[in-house]
């Protein structure tokens, strides 16, 4: 995620996330929309916009054209989408091999139909970012009429003006102008201006081009775990019992495809989808017995999600520790003779793989 940046002097602070489409019974607002500030002029340069006094115009104008692209990572929605179709049929493919389907149908209209699309929706994501250029008490000579509203608000009582600093990105809507107070102080040199705001604006392009990067490659592994888990797993009807056997096949083969698209190693894949922070994980996946875990409807509410999280973290772990001993084509064989006659329960399933694969997972399916 990106980081507030607090740049020293001449602040630029910004936060950026991508947007998720608000709840269907969520009251629509309208689009915040930039309203020039009275006495203020447009500067675009290259794609960057600031808005400032007519005295700032031509030092805010050399800031803007001393910018020199952001580094970019090679994790990018461009990059994503050459390797995806570039892999394409080898996914597609293994997809139905790892899976044992009988054509490829599914996984090809995944493909084009879903993955590829929403991946060139981020890469076409550019939000209307301005600059405003401008000293803190002249922010609040322009907000203390409303202006700005509700980005900017004057609070009378204070004197002073806060603001919302977000770069909000969104795919299903269009955006809000994003219009980010860049603060002057009189006592640099025009040099020192040029140099500090377009270092800001550097350091907010790399921001969100690394936001961008995360926020496309996540999506990918998140759309193929939910076509995986949708299409493939949901069928099974899996008991409770054996549901960590849908949690880890749909995680380690998302890994595994994913790692094509987005060049990141599945090792790494893996090791996020089981790692747990000493300092955020409330509950260990070593607690929780697979073979008979808690009755989601006996926890509290807010428990549950946690639970969930343990769970699939050791679901996973299972499934790694499975396929080490048996290999990948154990799924597969293991999948087939589900559909042919599901087990009767979790100790069922146990046996079933034990029996068409060679490996005993009681052991790591158990609360240690």
């Amino acid at each position: 995620m990106m980081r507030r940046l607090l740049l020293s002097l001449f602040a630029l602070p910004a936060f950026a996330q991508v947007t998720q489409p608000p709840p269907a019974t969520a009251p629509d607002r309208p689009r915040y929309e930039l309203q020039m500030p009275a006495g203020f002029q447009k500067v675009e340069v290259a794609g960057h916009t600031a808005l400032c006094e007519p005295a700032d115009v031509e030092w805010v104008t050399q800031a803007l054209k001393s910018i020199k692209p952001a580094t970019r990572p090679t994790t990018m929605p461009a990059d994503l989408i050459t390797r995806a179709t570039a892999a394409r049929a080898k996914i597609v493919a293994q997809m139905k091999t790892d899976l044992a389907l009988a054509d490829d149908k599914a996984a090809t209209e995944f493909f084009d139909a879903k993955l590829l699309p929403t991946l060139k929706k981020f890469d076409a994501l550019k939000p209307p970012v301005y600059f405003l250029v401008l000293t803190r008490p002249r922010l609040d000579d322009l907000t203390k009429d409303g202006w700005g509203e509700p980005r900017f608000h004057y609070n009378k009582v204070a004197g002073v003006t806060s603001y919302n600093d977000n770069v909000m990105l969104s795919m299903d809507k269009p955006m809000d102008d994003a219009v980010l107070p860049a603060f002057v102080d009189l006592k640099h040199t025009p040099d020192e201006k040029v140099k500090r705001l377009a270092a800001g604006i550097v350091e907010l392009d790399t921001k969100l081009a690394q936001m961008l990067s995360g926020q496309s490659q996540l999506q990918v592994f998140n759309m193929i775990a939910q076509h995986i888990g949708e299409r493939h797993m949901d069928p099974l009807k899996l008991r409770r019992d054996q549901h960590w056997l849908a949690m880890g096949v749909t995680a380690y083969l998302t890994a595994g495809y994913t790692a094509e698209i987005s060049g990141i190693a599945k090792a790494l894949w893996l090791q996020d989808a089981t790692f747990e922070s000493p300092r955020t994980t409330l509950l260990s996946a070593r607690s929780i017995d697979l073979l008979e875990p808690a009755d989601e409807s006996k926890m509290k509410p807010a428990a549950v999600p946690h639970y969930t999280q343990a769970m699939r973290r050791k679901a996973v772990a299972t499934v790694m520790a499975w396929t080490t001993k048996a290999g990948d084509a154990a799924i597969a064989k293991t999948l087939i003779t589900i559909r042919k006659q599901p087990p009767a329960d979790g100790a069922a399933l146990v046996a079933l793989i034990k029996e068409q694969t060679g490996a005993d997972l009681t052991a790591e399916l158990k609360a240690k």
